[in-house]
């Protein structure tokens, strides 16, 4: 089923989303292409740099991420309350920041001056206007995936699509399709056989969340090393910063973001809504039990200790090594709860999506009772 983004992605409302793109020709533009013996992995730094940048300019929170070799998946969750208690001023600082204006003489981005935010905030309706952009989440994703092809492009001395069509989209309902999409994602570099444990998993939320938790449960030295991604997202901003207080800073990227609290927490705190209602440290282990499902042999075996964070999230335990391992596949438009699909649909104007019997194996409206 086709149907235009704007019907069921709509401005002005909170949501959580699944949001993938591909490489043109699946071409291997990130990763080391076979065809032409060239390495392009530098690029992943590039994408994980410019979501971190991204989150601290718009209202949208990043909750995962993966960045393979021809294709990323991101889950991103629209905040417009957030944006709604920005003053003008910083709507201006924000917007001129993301889109500088910049001087023929001087085509280095500089911090926006006064006089232009003065002239932006005098524009009520221009202003308005903005402050939609800002927890856009197509705006969000053009701004991604805009600056990628045009850098790579440039990189290359080459004009034209770097992405195969604009990015795909699923409308996450309810905890337990965040939880399961959130795992789907994470887990990715393991099912492609490019990692095997998901601290190793270079590129993904799961590693940066596993090494941020790291720098502030763990006596120091008792952190693990650098890995590639934590080395080339360094290198590319110009900088090798220390690891427990890395900022990125560039022509690109003029606004400092702290990598330890960039991503949307997993659980909520005095500063910040979470996106599921369990701690770090439960989420890591629903992600390593879930990565040891989909080993050979391994599929299909729900341990113990993970039946009941799935059952407290609604998810079906029998049918969680099905659900994330073809999350991508089973669902288009949205996932969830049968009756939040089922009101998905209604909302749509439509008497069925895609989906709905996947949801009805996958997710449960209540625990099942226990023997």
């Amino acid at each position: 089923m086709t149907l235009p983004r704007s019907q069921y992605v709509q401005d002005g409302q909170e949501g959580v989303y699944h949001c993938f793109n591909r490489c043109v020709r699946r071409a291997f533009l990130y990763g080391y292409d076979p065809v032409t013996q060239r390495d392009f992995s530098h690029r992943k730094a590039w994408i994980v740099e410019r979501l971190r940048y991204l989150a601290d300019i718009f209202a949208i929170e990043v909750c995962a991420y993966a960045i393979l070799i021809n294709h990323f998946h991101s889950i991103l969750r629209t905040r417009p309350d957030i944006v709604a208690t920005w003053s003008d001023h910083e709507v201006a600082t924000r917007w001129l920041t993301l889109f500088p204006r910049r001087d023929k003489h001087n085509p280095n981005a500089l911090p926006p001056p006064e006089q232009q935010i003065s002239a932006l905030t005098a524009c009520p309706e221009r202003i308005a206007e903005l402050r939609r952009r800002l927890c856009s989440l197509s705006w969000f994703m053009a701004c991604l995936d805009e600056f990628i092809a045009r850098k790579a492009n440039k990189e290359d001395g080459v004009k034209g699509r770097f992405w195969e069509s604009r990015f795909k989209c699923q409308a996450l309902l309810d905890e337990a399709a965040i939880a399961a999409c959130m795992v789907y994602v994470d887990l990715n570099p393991i099912r492609a056989g490019i990692a095997f444990t998901p601290e190793e998993s270079d590129f993904t939320s799961i590693q940066e969340r596993i090494r941020a938790w790291h720098r502030e449960t763990m006596l120091p030295g008792s952190i693990p090393g650098k890995s590639s991604q934590s080395n080339q997202v360094a290198s590319s901003s110009g900088e090798l910063q220390n690891q427990e207080n890395a900022e990125v800073y560039s022509n690109d990227n003029p606004v400092p973001c702290n990598s330890s609290c960039w991503l949307c927490p997993i659980q909520s705190d005095s500063k910040r809504r979470g996106i599921l209602q369990m701690t770090a440290a439960q989420y890591f282990d629903l992600v390593d039990l879930s990565g040891r499902m989909l080993r050979e042999g391994k599929r299909g075996a729900i341990d113990p200790g993970l039946a009941p964070i799935l059952w407290r999230i609604g998810a079906n335990p029998q049918a969680w090594p099905d659900t994330i391992s073809h999350f991508g596949s089973k669902f288009r438009l949205a996932a969830g709860l049968l009756s939040n699909l089922r009101s998905f649909a209604n909302r749509l104007g439509k008497r069925w999506v895609s989906g709905v019997s996947m949801a009805q194996a996958a997710f449960s409206a209540s625990r099942p009772q226990l023997a």
